[in-house]
């Protein structure tokens, strides 16, 4: 079943948050300590072993001052219609009942060209897989296929504790493994990356730790809350690119201090746009995030040298720092 919305959806709207107020006020059954590696990374929390229960992350907002409301000059003035995307292949927002709980994106049409897939995680770890459509339409109209945690509309509120899982995201992982997408098109399944926003970010880090079926992982507004926590990047051995709201997203101090450790080992991007944590997701085609996902993938997962010289090269035309955003990189060939 296909689903569309119109830019009246106000699903389309929610602007994102790393988590709400829940009675979920509860510890992990993880407890961090040097050298203790679980063997996976989908703990009994939203976000898995990366996860932040919320009296930690008040403690954390306290501790950095963080407002989390803060909107920069590049947060959307507007909120965008959703449309198809701009890519060569238009695409839509549909649900698979061989992959239930989840909202697929992908080209209405299959295309001539292999597709690389993507596992997506809300903000707040929320179960509705509709809420970032704009951002990932526009992504998937340039022939990609990707599985977002929870169907349109989405399972219950965060507020009554209804969060998703890492199990979300490896339900995804095993579904595309087993053949579960050849009906949107030829799925390079040796193409595969994890990806979220702000909770969603956390949850995809816990599903790329120890996975090695999980080549990319790109993170939005999000880093490792808690510093006990970092060392557990260390089982995560592929490249990383974070794209952030600057100083005034509430995720900013922890991906510093994440792109500084991960820069020793592995490639690395960092972008930040001066929006705060809610980004530009609900802007037409999700605004500036949206295009500078697409260029980042495209260069990751197709060889693309101008998408390339975009992400890397201040100088060249259209780059990431001719929009405003601040990037910095490191380990790239």
């Amino acid at each position: 079943m296909a689903l569309r919305s119109s830019g009246n959806d106000a699903r389309s709207f929610e602007k994102p948050c790393i988590a709400a107020r829940s009675p979920l006020d509860r510890r992990q059954t993880f407890e961090p300590s040097p050298g203790n590696y679980p063997e996976t990374g989908d703990d009994d929390f939203q976000g898995g072993i990366f996860g932040i229960t919320i009296p930690d992350l008040d403690a954390f907002i306290n501790r950095t001052g963080a407002d989390v409301g803060y909107m920069g000059p590049e947060s959307p003035t507007e909120l965008g219609a959703s449309n198809p995307g701009t890519g060569p292949y238009p695409a839509e927002m549909t649900t698979d009942p061989s992959l239930p709980d989840h909202t697929i994106y992908a080209p209405i049409s299959a295309p001539n060209v292999t597709m690389p897939f993507i596992v997506w995680g809300n903000g707040a770890c929320s179960t509705d897989g509709s809420l970032y459509q704009n951002f990932l339409l526009e992504i998937a109209s340039h022939g990609y296929v990707i599985a977002a945690d929870g169907p349109p509309g989405g399972l219950g509120d965060v507020m009554d504790g209804v969060f998703s899982r890492v199990s979300d995201m490896k339900a995804s992982l095993d579904w595309v493994i087993s053949g579960g997408a050849s009906s949107y098109g030829d799925v390079d399944v040796e193409r595969i990356a994890v990806a979220g926003q702000s909770c969603g970010g956390l949850e995809a880090m816990s599903t790329a730790y120890r996975d090695p079926r999980v080549k990319r992982i790109l993170l939005f507004n999000i880093g490792v809350f808690q510093d006990e926590k970092r060392y557990l990047l260390d089982k995560i051995e592929i490249p990383f690119a974070w794209f952030v709201g600057g100083p005034g997203d509430l995720g900013y101090p922890s991906v510093e201090k994440d792109y500084e450790i991960l820069k020793k080992r592995l490639p690395v991007l960092k972008a930040n746009l001066d929006t705060g944590h809610g980004g530009t997701y609900a802007a037409e085609n999700g605004g500036k995030f949206g295009t500078a996902a697409v260029a980042y993938l495209q260069w990751q997962f197709r060889g693309d040298a101008r998408a390339k010289e975009v992400c890397l090269d201040p100088e060249s035309e259209g780059s990431l720092v001719s929009e405003n955003w601040t990037v910095e990189s490191k380990n790239w060939c």
